[in-house]
């Protein structure tokens, strides 16, 4: 064998072994315990392979540049915060920087939280500062550039799970949970609404979603306050008054009959019609029970040791099943 061929032959079992190491590199699982890393938007791919192998994600930081510049242009890299734990290839740590697989929190909001009570739960979960979040949900500016002619945003933080990325603020967690409510309004009612009717709707379906315990029942207890309305009676709901109660930061697991006497707008009790705002944020099915009542000629009901209703046609009807309690 002549130099020359020699020098190729060694030359071709180079590249070939090259070749197998890097495809061995790109597709070989390593574990990685528990490394993040943050892309801001613009930073350059050599400071970014830099700082990954700097953390020890990947073993080469060149590797790595090549790799990025193969890329379609459908596969750059995003920025965000990514999070890596357990066993990844240098493959799958490309995929997830571009995928846009970023870090985010899950929280499950409950149906029939109030306003106050998203803002506690946010911050104590780090989502939010509790000051800021309650005060862009009266902001008239802030409500305003969502398309909202009320005065705050109580009864439209739809109850729901969301996963909220790192980078999100407060006004970007509130606007999401606004498009979800509006998104799950034009499923349960595709005819379009005036606003000031969905707001009534809203209200309605703020006191079921504090009045009831079961979902079966919250249709006929819409039912009972849409025959009072109707027959202009006082709504006499026992949550309305609870919502007065914590306005002024006094909470109650019962309502006493002194209760029923705070001067408050929100005390249905005292004042006639829906109260001026909804109560809470409620779910999808007292929104659905509060579009579609049903109708009813029962006019009072009260919670049974079982936590279900007992309802009544007339007041006298009410007094005789409360005594018997």
């Amino acid at each position: 064998m002549s130099p020359r061929k020699f020098f190729s032959f060694v030359l071709i079992l180079v590249v070939l072994f090259f070749l197998y190491y890097t495809i061995i590199t790109l597709h070989q699982p390593y574990p990685i315990p528990n490394k993040t890393i943050v892309i801001e938007k613009g930073t350059s791919a050599l400071r970014v392979a830099k700082e990954l192998q700097h953390k020890k994600i990947i073993p080469s930081a060149s590797l790595f540049l090549v790799v990025e510049k193969l890329l379609p242009s459908s596969k750059q890299l995003r920025y965000g915060k990514f999070n890596f734990s357990g066993w990844f290839s240098f493959m799958d740590v490309v995929k997830k920087l571009t995928s846009g697989e970023v870090v985010t929190n899950r929280i499950t909001i409950p149906e029939g939280f109030t306003v106050r009570r998203i803002a506690s739960m946010l911050f104590k979960k780090e989502l939010a500062d509790y000051s800021k979040f309650m005060s862009l949900c009266s902001d008239s500016s802030f409500i305003d550039s969502l398309g909202l002619d009320v005065s705050n945003l109580e009864g439209f933080l739809f109850p729901d799970t969301y996963y909220i990325p790192y980078y999100a603020d407060e006004s970007f967690v509130i606007t999401m949970m606004i498009e979800n409510f509006f998104m799950q309004w034009d499923v349960l009612q595709p005819q379009p609404l005036g606003f000031d009717s969905l707001y009534n709707i809203v209200i309605l379906a703020s006191i079921v979603e504090r009045e009831a315990i079961y979902d079966d029942e919250r249709p006929l207890i819409a039912g009972v306050y849409t025959k009072r309305l109707k027959e202009k009676m006082l709504l006499q709901a026992d949550p309305t008054v609870a919502y007065a109660l914590e306005l002024k930061r006094i909470s109650r697991n019962k309502i006493y009959y002194d209760d029923l006497k705070i001067k408050s707008v929100y005390n249905t009790y005292l004042y006639r019609g829906l109260p001026p705002t909804p109560i809470c944020n409620p779910g999808k099915q007292s929104l659905l029970a509060a579009l579609h009542p049903q109708e009813t000629d029962y006019l009072f009901f009260f919670a049974g040791k079982n936590k279900r209703h007992i309802f009544s046609k007339s007041y006298h009807e009410h007094l005789k099943k409360l005594n018997r309690i």
